[in-house]
């Protein structure tokens, strides 16, 4: 299957840095978003349709692949169906999410997007019922929706290979997710927030030497230099955010919540060991819900360490509403280790301010396991840096509009 000559073009997202620099995607840095912005399609049709007119009946369909290591997961969905006259110009407008917040720790993304006619009426309608909203799901790595998303691909990959139906259109885009910035990682290949621009040359190349700049997306339509396109394009919207929030529906949300609502057991008490042993079981289930989190693949490492630090934020928080007059005697060591599973590294990326306290008050004695072992330096010290930790990522969730809701009571 003959992949069709593209030329590749990039623009910076409105009111952002205009450099691809300060754009690349870099990996394990935060969550990819792929939205299929707009397709337009030049209907050419063959000697006979051309002469005496004629139309075409058409499916557009997109597959990703996430590739990480040994592992990919590709997700297919028909994203339009439609029928079309031959010789003119389409614009499909679309506007369909690829995927959605995924964790830029896979190695490489490929997105696929292709132009299928279709031959039979059979064939279309068995497209037309793919093409449903409940079927245009963008990818996340939840299970149950990857579980929708590969049950999809296999209807679709299924209806390929049944009919053979003919390509009119094929556009690929592959992007490395490197960990290293550096001057034009579009050009270089490598994953960067904007809007990607894919022009199809087998109308005629007409944009040899075109400046990316001179792009402009006026509606769901490309304009060059103020000239609307006509040739067969794919436009990508490609965004990033540094931080996902919480997830209601996962395991380790609902222990967050459960040890934060055991504690409304103290206002029934007085005697103080009852009141300890009611904070130790809290305790004991925010560490269940840390182990939970580690096992959840939709966060990057950093940001299970931030959720993490909230969650027993808001445990010491509602404690100290509940019982202000003694507060419980912690092991630092053990709230770190279970903080950063065990690693220096993951507590500086996820908590700065606590990483890099903890990380100057070892580096002398040259061993920084002890940070993880004991709790021989100021406890309220720590508390308070991961307190600070805590606000800040409170804040960068402010900047995407979400809200950490176990935190609320």
């Amino acid at each position: 299957m003959p992949i069709l000559g593209t030329k590749k073009f990039w623009k910076p997202a409105s009111g952002t840095i205009a450099t691809q620099k300060a754009n690349q995607i870099l990996k394990n840095s935060g969550y990819i978003n792929l939205q299929l912005r707009t397709v337009n399609y030049m209907s050419k049709g063959n000697f006979w349709q051309s002469t005496f007119g004629g139309k075409d009946k058409i499916a557009l369909t997109t597959t990703l692949k996430y590739q990480t290591g040994v592992e990919s997961i590709e997700a297919t969905s028909v994203q339009d169906v439609r029928e079309v006259k031959v010789d003119q110009n389409y614009n499909l407008g679309v506007q369909q999410n690829i995927a959605v917040k995924i964790p830029a720790i896979s190695d490489a993304i490929a997105i696929e997007v292709k132009f299928t006619a279709l031959k039979q009426d059979v064939l279309q309608a068995k497209f037309e019922m793919l093409n449903q909203p409940e079927y245009r799901k963008g990818l996340e790595l939840a299970p149950t929706v990857v579980g929708q998303v590969l049950t999809i691909t296999s209807l679709v990959k299924n209806l390929f290979t049944e009919t053979d139906p003919k390509t009119q259109l094929e556009a690929t885009y592959a992007a490395i997710i490197s960990a290293v910035s550096e001057d034009n990682p579009v050009t270089n290949g490598k994953l960067t927030q904007g809007l990607l621009i894919m022009i199809s040359t087998d109308e005629g190349d007409k944009f040899e030497g075109a400046e990316d700049d001179k792009f402009n997306l006026k509606g769901d339509t490309l304009y060059y230099d103020d000239k609307q396109v006509e040739n067969t394009y794919v436009v990508f919207n490609i965004t990033f955010e540094s931080v996902r929030g919480d997830n209601e529906k996962a395991n380790w949300f609902k222990k967050y919540n459960e040890a934060l609502n055991h504690l409304d057991k103290i206002m029934t008490k007085e005697d103080a060991e009852e009141i300890k042993k009611i904070y130790d079981e809290s305790r004991i289930m925010w560490e269940q819900g840390n182990s939970l989190l580690e096992a959840d693949e939709t966060y990057i490492q950093g940001e299970r360490g931030k959720l993490k630090a909230a969650a027993y934020s808001a445990i010491k928080s509602r404690y100290s509403e509940l019982n202000p007059v003694s507060k419980p005697k912690e092991n630092v060591g053990q709230v770190l280790f279970s903080i950063s599973s065990n690693n220096i590294d993951n507590l500086i990326n996820s908590l700065p301010a606590t990483g890099s306290f903890v990380e100057k008050s070892f580096s002398e004695s040259g061993n920084l396991n002890n940070a993880f072992v004991g709790s021989s330096f100021n406890a309220d010290k720590v508390f308070s840096l991961i307190e600070k930790d805590t606000e800040a990522y409170m804040k960068e969730l402010e900047k995407y509009k979400v809200v950490v809701n176990f935190t609320k009571k």
